[in-house]
Parts: C-alpha cells; sequence; structure tokens
C-alpha cells in the first residue's frame, strides 16, 4: 500500500468515526441523519440547520444543543473551524441542561468530545485526539451507552494506533468497537467495522474469517443503502480474490462495482481509492496502457481539487488583462486630448484604486478580527472546562478527607467502646474471685493498652492533621507521648470522662494530666487549653 492509498484510508476511517447515532424522536434531525448515511450533505445540513432555527425559536435546549452537534459533523468536512465552533456551542448548550436534565446532558458532552477528537485528528493533533477518545473510553466503557459514542471512540483510538503502528493496539480497539455496535445493533457503523476486521483477519491469513467479515459488510452497507460503505466493502471483496485466490477477473468485477457507486458520491476519495484499485488490478494482467488511462483519470480527479483555485487564478489573469488593456487605451487617449483631461482621468483611476484596496483593506481585517475573536472564544471555553474539572479534583480531595475523618470517628468510638467492654468484664470478674480470676484479670490489662488501636488512630490523625504531632515535639520538645495522646483527644474535643474511658484511667487522673500539660505548654491561667490545641 503506497502512501497516498494510506492517508485514503486514514481519512475514510476518520470520516466513518464522525457520524453519531441516529436521532430518536426529532423528525428533522431523523431526515437529516438519513441523508447523511447516504452521503447527501447539502440536505442533511439543511435538515439540521432547520432544525437547530426551530428550536432556537421554541427555546429547546435540547434540540439545539443535538442539532448543533450534527451542524458540527456536516460542516467540519469542509471547514473544519466551522466544525470545532458547532461543536463547541453544542458542549454549551448540553452543560447548561446539565440541571434539568443531568444524563442527556452527559452524554451529549462525550459526544461532542468524540467530535472534537475527530476534528483534531484531521488537524494532525493527534495526541489531543487520542487523549479525548480516551476521556470518551473512560467514561463510558461500563456504562449501557445507546448512543454510539462509545464504539466511534473505540474507532478512533484504533486508527490512531494505526497511525502510530502499534497494530497489536489497534486490532484490540476495532474489535471492541465492533462489538459494541454488534451489540446495539447500529447499522451506521457495523459496515466499516466489518471491513476493518476483515482486513485484520486477511492481514493474518484467516481466509474464511476475512470474507465473511467483508460480505456481512456489504450486506448491511446495502439494506441501510450505505453507498461509502459499500464501496469500501466491494473493494475489501476484490482485495481478498486479489489475494488469497489470485482471482484478477473477480476482483476487477467488484473493484467496477465500487467505482460505479463512487462516482455518485460527492466525496471524491472514494472515487481515488476504487480507480488506485483497478489500476493494482490491471498490472498483475499486464495491461499497461489500461493502468495508464486510469492513472491519468486519478491526477485529473485529484487536479479536480483544485479547480476552483485555478479558476481564481485565470479570473485574476483576465482582469489584469483588462486593467492592462485600459491602461494602453487611456495612453492612446491621452496622446489625442489636452493634458488636463488626461490628468482627471488618472484622478478618477487613483481615487477608484485607492476605494479598492481601502475596501480590500477593511474585510481582510474584518475576517481576521472575526477569525481572532472566534479562536478567543474557543480558548475560554476551554479555559472554563479546565476550570471545570480543577472544581472536580477538589471535590474528590474535601471527600477523601471526610472518608479519612469518619475512619478517625470510627477509631475513636471502637477503642471507647472496647475499654467499656473491658472495665465491665473487670467489674463482673471482681464479683467472684476464683484463683484463676487473677490471671484473667492480667490478661485483660494487658490488651487495654490497645496499642494497634493507638497506631491506627495515629495513623489516621495524622492523614486529617498534618504535622500535628511534629510541630508540638518541635515547639514543646519535653512533651511525652502520653501528652501527645491527651492533645490528640482534646483536638477531637471529647470530654474528660470519653477521654478516660480511651485512656482507661479515671477522671481526676485526666485532669491530672490535662494540669501537668498545660505546664509543659507554658499556659497561663487565663489561656483555655481547648481553644490552644485547637489552633495549632
Amino acid at each position: 500500500m503506497n502512501g497516498v492509498q494510506k492517508i485514503i484510508l486514514v481519512v475514510l476511517s476518520m470520516l466513518s468515526s464522525t457520524l453519531m447515532a441516529n436521532p430518536s424522536e426529532n423528525p428533522l434531525l431523523q431526515k437529516g441523519w438519513a441523508a447523511l448515511v447516504k452521503d447527501d450533505e447539502n440536505k442533511a445540513f439543511g435538515y439540521f440547520w432547520e432544525a437547530h432555527e426551530k428550536a432556537k425559536k421554541e427555546n429547546n435546549s435540547e434540540d439545539k444543543a443535538e442539532a448543533l452537534l450534527y451542524l458540527g459533523i456536516c460542516s467540519y468536512g469542509s471547514s473544519l473551524e466551522k466544525g470545532l465552533q458547532f461543536a463547541t456551542q453544542s458542549l454549551n448548550e448540553f452543560k447548561n441542561l446539565e440541571k434539568t436534565n443531568s444524563e442527556v446532558a452527559k452524554i451529549g458532552r462525550y459526544r461532542c468530545l468524540q467530535l472534537i477528537s475527530t476534528i483534531y485528528s484531521r488537524q494532525k493533533k493527534y495526541d489531543d485526539a487520542m487523549r479525548l477518545s480516551k476521556e470518551v473510553v473512560v467514561e463510558l466503557k461500563d456504562k449501557n451507552d445507546k448512543s454510539g459514542t462509545l464504539g466511534l471512540a473505540y474507532t478512533s483510538l484504533g486508527t490512531l494506533y494505526d497511525l502510530k503502528k502499534r497494530s497489536d493496539s489497534s486490532d484490540i480497539f476495532y474489535q471492541l468497537a465492533l462489538t459494541e455496535f454488534e451489540k446495539s445493533n447500529n447499522t451506521a457503523y457495523l459496515p466499516t467495522s466489518y471491513c476493518k476486521m476483515g482486513e485484520i483477519a486477511q492481514r493474518k491469513k484467516q481466509k474464511d474469517v476475512s470474507l465473511n467479515y467483508f460480505n456481512k459488510a456489504l450486506s448491511v452497507a446495502q439494506s441501510s443503502e450505505n453507498k461509502q460503505a459499500q464501496v469500501n466493502a466491494l473493494i475489501g471483496l476484490g482485495n481478498w480474490y486479489l489475494d488469497f485466490n489470485s482471482d484478477t477477473q473477480k476482483a476487477e468485477n467488484y473493484f467496477l462495482k465500487a467505482l460505479v457507486l463512487a462516482e455518485s458520491l460527492t466525496d471524491r476519495t472514494f472515487e481515488i481509492k476504487s480507480l488506485e484499485a483497478l489500476i493494482k488490478v490491471k498490472r498483475q494482467q499486464n495491461d499497461f496502457f489500461e493502468v495508464s488511462q486510469l492513472q491519468n483519470k486519478v491526477i485529473q480527479i485529484k487536479d479536480e481539487f483544485y479547480s476552483f483555485e485555478r479558476e481564481q487564478i485565470v479570473k485574476s489573469l483576465e482582469v489584469q488583462f483588462e486593467v492592462a488593456e485600459k491602461n494602453r487605451k487611456l495612453k492612446l487617449v491621452s496622446a489625442e486630448k489636452e493634458v488636463s483631461k488626461l490628468t482627471n482621468y488618472l484622478l478618477i483611476s487613483l481615487l477608484g484604486l485607492l476605494l479598492i484596496v481601502f475596501t480590500i483593506l477593511f474585510f481582510f481585517l474584518k475576517r481576521i478580527n472575526k477569525r481572532d475573536k472566534q479562536l478567543l472564544k474557543t480558548k475560554e471555553e476551554l479555559v472554563a472546562l479546565m476550570e471545570e474539572q480543577k472544581l472536580l479534583k477538589e471535590q474528590q480531595f474535601q471527600n477523601d478527607i471526610e472518608h479519612k475523618e469518619s475512619q478517625l470517628s470510627a477509631i475513636t468510638i471502637q477503642m471507647v467502646e472496647k475499654n467499656e467492654l473491658l472495665d465491665e468484664i473487670k467489674s463482673i470478674l471482681n464479683k467472684k474471685e476464683p484463683s484463676s480470676e487473677a490471671e484473667l484479670k492480667k490478661l485483660v490489662n494487658k490488651y487495654t493498652i490497645q496499642d494497634n488501636n493507638w497506631k491506627d488512630f495515629d495513623h489516621y490523625f495524622e492523614s486529617v492533621n498534618k504535622n500535628f504531632y511534629t510541630r508540638l515535639k518541635q515547639k514543646y520538645p519535653e512533651i511525652s507521648a502520653n501528652d501527645l495522646k491527651i492533645c490528640a483527644l482534646i483536638k477531637l474535643n471529647l470530654s474528660i470522662k470519653e477521654m478516660a474511658t480511651i485512656l482507661n484511667i479515671s477522671p481526676d487522673s485526666v485532669k491530672t494530666a490535662r494540669h501537668r500539660l498545660r505546664k509543659k505548654l507554658q499556659l497561663s491561667t487565663e489561656e483555655n487549653l481547648t481553644d490552644f490545641i485547637l489552633s495549632v
């Protein structure tokens, strides 16, 4: 496969990964979708624009967002900037729906991100495109996505890994995409996925498997009247017969059928792909005259891509010739007329020229200003999206803190309950006086130390109150480990009774420990110990 064919295949893959799921209720969007599948972009754009204007008039945000998304799909092929503009506007409309219809807003957001990913791919911003498609996959892979967006994201990732020549990764994503489309019986995307899986099986020399995929692709494409997909399937079948059976005649028949369909499409890349497939057959048949004819036709079609520019150049040359001819006549007339009349003509010509120059300059600057405003708006919208992601991260951090605080509270409660239970066991044992009770009391006293509980307590306490112990030790080196425990319990705003239960000592002992702690912290009688600890 040469470089041109590779580029065409990538473009076709990108095009196929742009279409979204069929609108479910809006009749205008349904008609636009049907026209879009059948390669009638102008008709589709008309329906989508009519749906947009109707939604705007009725103040229907959901239909407006949907229509803008499909306008982006129709527009980006001819103008990436326009497609990105529609996609961004749709993204904002879906964002406005978050409060009233969060589920529709969420799915709409990821559909917009997938369209933007496709546009980035066309702009050769492959890393940005991959990042967006991966985000779509992460958010939708475990959900029941009925919009087809997850399958499109898988297809985009498969194409992007293809470009990186990482066939193992691309094969995996193409298989995932096919699974998604088969699960939802999405006839708009199935032919492309079947063709891609056929090419993978053909590369692996799986003869029957690849033929089955190509036949499936053609069947689904014909039933849905998807001409682009039919061209791809016919070319895939032709290549299969060349590769496995060396049957040039049958391959040629498939390629000729593909060419007939491709000639009716507005996208000329399909016609080029069909012609280049025929060239490959004719070379194997040693029909070099036909090869030359077909190559000339390919060149002619590619030249037609630039026919509009050439027409503009011709018109420009004609205008230059007309201006030169007028100047020549003016010189002839000036030789016969008075100097004053010549001066008048020159002044009029100069004024006209200046007017044209200023008019052109005005519209040029106006266009630049409009483009800069659009770019600025797009950047502001992207900044807003980044800010939104930042807020989500902050919320996650806050949730982590709350979780740790709940864990700390749970450990504290556990320590209180454990010591209360042990105290109750002691009191029961004290009522009896067998000879073995002394051993039991000793064992109970041993496990009231709660080393493990204190380790867990210290771990969660430090995760919520960063460097609390360290700050106290640095400022007051004489403070002991027991004093630090008292400080931690005061920090949790526990009562003296609760502290006594946790430490397994009497309330009076707690009061004594608090009094000693005040001295070590060098607090005056007016200063409140609890307020001081809370401020550390």
